[in-house]
């Protein structure tokens, strides 16, 4: 009883002492598969490669229509096997395209970075990081749970930095850029969605397993 109580009420303390700046719906995409490229001065070949972004579903938009519903990213990480971990700077977002489109021929996710209009990021343009299209995603707006899906896909963009070329990616382990374009897909990539427990939720948590250290104290002395 006391080890549960130690651990949750840090846990809750955290939680409220945030709640003033949290985002009321949280959710957690993840976009992972094989790419090769260079972050900084070290180059990657074939790493395993895993995309993070964290967006609210209150900001996700309808564009186009409902063609297409893009959420922006508060957070953006990118896990490279064998190198590292590191947050993307620039501003990104998770287009869902929940059905086939002159975008592509199936329902798709894509992560990209947003283009700048004016010098300021707008979601109605980016450029492509990573795509998963699965027959899986139909109907699928950006903002409820999705399991494990893994289909046609990849990780990569454009060339940069060059003379014509837009900026590389801009991390916080340096830039980074990739070898291939995932446009179009040719390979395999994974996608899911999970949301972030709310405080409401964890207190629920915490109070179930405290009555239940509490049962089993009262079964010990009988």
């Amino acid at each position: 009883m006391k080890r549960i109580v130690a651990v949750c009420a840090p846990m809750v303390f955290a939680i409220l002492s945030l709640a003033s700046t949290a985002y009321a719906t949280p959710i957690t995409y993840e976009l992972s598969g094989t790419a090769s490229g260079k972050i900084g001065t070290t180059t990657f070949t074939d790493a395993a490669v895993d995309l993070i972004g964290v967006g609210d579903t209150a900001g996700i938009t309808s564009l186009f229509g409902g063609v297409i519903f893009g959420n922006p990213f508060t957070t953006f990480t990118i896990t490279i096997g064998g190198v590292g971990t590191a947050t993307i700077t620039d501003q990104s977002a998770i287009w869902a395209l929940p059905a086939p489109s002159g975008v592509s021929p199936e329902p798709a996710i894509v992560f990209g970075r947003e283009d700048r209009v004016g010098g300021v990021p707008v979601l109605d343009e980016i450029t492509g990081i990573g795509i998963v299209t699965s027959a899986g995603l139909a109907g699928y707006e950006d903002g409820a749970p999705v399991p494990s899906i893994t289909d046609l896909g990849g990780i990569g963009f454009p060339a940069c930095g060059g003379i014509g070329e837009e900026p590389c990616i801009h991390t916080t382990l340096g830039t980074l850029s990739f070898d291939s374009n995932p446009f179009p897909p040719t390979g395999e990539a994974t996608f899911a969605a999970t949301p972030v427990p709310e405080p409401t939720t964890l207190f629920l948590l915490c109070g179930g397993l405290a009555a239940l250290a509490g049962r089993s104290r009262i079964r010990t002395r009988k």
